[in-house]
């Protein structure tokens, strides 16, 4: 494989090169880069999972060859990805047939690899000796990979050894924090541009924020934006007084982008001819109006609206998250910030490293549920948490009390509360509901507070709607919260058992 690159001279001429990614990447790599869900014995640790080795039981096998099982590597550093290759252990039974292929940043928060628009399945081994490798079509940047077996050997175990391929990788980076904002300064006042490039690669766990926006005093514009969580492109090549000739346009592309992974985008214009890349899914298009240029004045700003500008909508959040290899007309947008040839003054601190979040969404499928501790014993319940999904039923979470039980669920898009306390005298329950059209693919928040003769449901932090009940009920909490599902005994019918969807952030 191929790997081209700008590199930029002086921050302006962009000279493409060329060079082989083939290395191997992780066969030079300490057994402490290698970790495992299992391990069947000592001599099967998943150090030993180097493609052509025979060191110790000559490969890695799990203490258990089912679906729950993974082999990871830490290649040190993000790396480009061409190419991955597996066999199974030495002179053994042991192999995988069908795996999957997960990558990351920081080893928590996962990605899975996609080929023709799927999640791909590779192809694996028939016998311990022959290596099958694989050329990644969609060539991936990563520090983790996860081989997660599909299938395996019917006259053994699941048995594996692995080696990547590819080369070293690296871009400038820039950090922002939701507040400053890059002013990239045009050489002259004003810009008459026929011809654009514009590149970057953006990562975010944020739905809203503007990426870039340029403005011209004659009407003229152009914004890239996140609007729940797409990606939204709006262009304006110039409109009349009269209001005969429109010239804005707006296209939108993408989904769930703020998934804090990497994302690729491309826009390239020729006149009224637009091609919108978004992680190489292309839109071709064709601007309103019969204008052919674009009218800029001053500047063009990255992270948010300039704030001599105008915003077009108002209110406007800034980008909170990382770019990084921002390219606009052959100058390295992010090359010519580290050096400060552009106005950063607005950042409070600019870094030139991607801040992780610490907080991730977790996936939940029909048949999974995480189960966690609360505080035993108290008379005051407090439960939070974030969920998005297109699904309109689903049990979010499920808590035995201590004489009762409480179920939140999502029934017909609303957040139903159900809370059942039994007596020698009496069962008491309270039923609250809130909320509509949370099954919109959105992240929305839910809060329950309950106490002696009260109970609160907030959705999406909005203190005036949230539903109370002043109903008779005496709590006690449990010692444990089953989150996206519980199968065991639930008021719900079985199809309503589980969650699809996300949750994160819960308190």
């Amino acid at each position: 494989m191929l790997v081209c690159m700008c590199v930029s001279v002086c921050g302006h001429a962009c000279i493409f090169t060329c060079k082989k990614c083939d290395e191997a990447l992780a066969s030079p790599l300490p057994h402490t880069a290698f970790t495992s869900s299992s391990v069947f014995s000592s001599g099967y640790t998943p150090g030993y999972a180097k493609l052509n080795r025979r060191g110790g039981a000559g490969g890695w096998s799990p203490l258990d060859s089912d679906h729950y099982q993974w082999l990871q590597v830490d290649l040190g550093s993000r790396k480009q990805v061409s190419a991955i290759a597996t066999q199974g252990r030495y002179s053994s039974s042991d192999w995988m047939t069908w795996y999957r292929l997960l990558y990351s940043d920081t080893g928590r928060n996962w990605k899975p690899y996609h080929q023709d628009g799927n999640i791909w399945a590779f192809s694996g081994n028939s016998n311990s000796e022959s290596a099958v490798r694989h050329e990644l079509q969609q060539g991936i940047v990563a520090r983790f990979l996860r081989f997660v077996p599909l299938d395996w050997s019917k006259e053994g175990r699941i048995g594996l050894r692995i080696e990547v391929y590819g080369c070293s990788y690296w871009a400038d980076v820039i950090n922002f924090d939701g507040q400053g904002v890059i002013s990239y300064r045009f050489k002259v006042k004003k810009m008459k541009i026929i011809k654009d490039v514009i590149a970057l690669r953006f990562k975010t766990s944020e739905s809203e924020g503007v990426i870039l926006h340029g403005e011209g005093q004659q009407g003229d514009y152009i914004t890239l934006e996140l609007r729940k969580a797409k990606l939204l492109l709006q262009i304006n090549l110039g409109s009349n007084q009269y209001g005969s000739i429109l010239g804005h346009t707006s296209v939108t592309t993408g989904s769930l982008l703020d998934d804090n992974h990497w994302h690729s985008v491309v826009i390239e214009r020729y006149r009224r001819n637009v091609n919108f890349t978004l992680d190489r899914h292309t839109q071709h298009f064709r601007t309103n109006g019969e204008f052919d240029h674009l009218d800029l004045d001053y500047e063009l700003s990255f992270g948010g609206m300039p704030y001599s500008g105008k915003p077009l909508g108002g209110g406007r959040k800034n980008f909170k998250g990382c770019m990084e290899s921002i390219n606009y007309n052959g100058d390295n947008i992010t090359d010519l910030a580290r050096r400060k040839k552009l106005d950063t003054s607005s950042f409070r601190n600019l870094s030139f490293s991607c801040v992780e979040t610490h907080t991730f969404p977790v996936f939940f499928n029909a048949t999974s549920f995480l189960q966690l501790p609360g505080r035993a014993s108290h008379n005051t319940l407090s439960v939070g948490f974030q969920f998005r999904t297109w699904n309109a039923d689903g049990l979010l979470l499920f808590s035995n009390l201590d004489d009762g039980t409480l179920e939140i669920s999502l029934e017909d898009g609303k957040v139903g509360v159900h809370i059942n306390v039994s007596t020698t005298a009496r069962t008491n329950r309270v039923d609250l509901s809130s909320g509509s059209g949370l099954n919109d693919g959105q992240w929305h928040s839910m809060r329950l507070v309950a106490k002696e003769n009260f109970a609160m449901l907030t959705i999406d932090g909005d203190e005036a709607s949230a539903v109370r009940s002043t109903s008779p009920l005496a709590i006690t909490t449990g010692g444990t919260y089953h989150l996206g599902g519980y199968f065991l005994q639930t008021l719900l019918p079985p199809s309503q058992r589980s969650f699809q969807g996300c949750i994160k952030r819960s308190w």
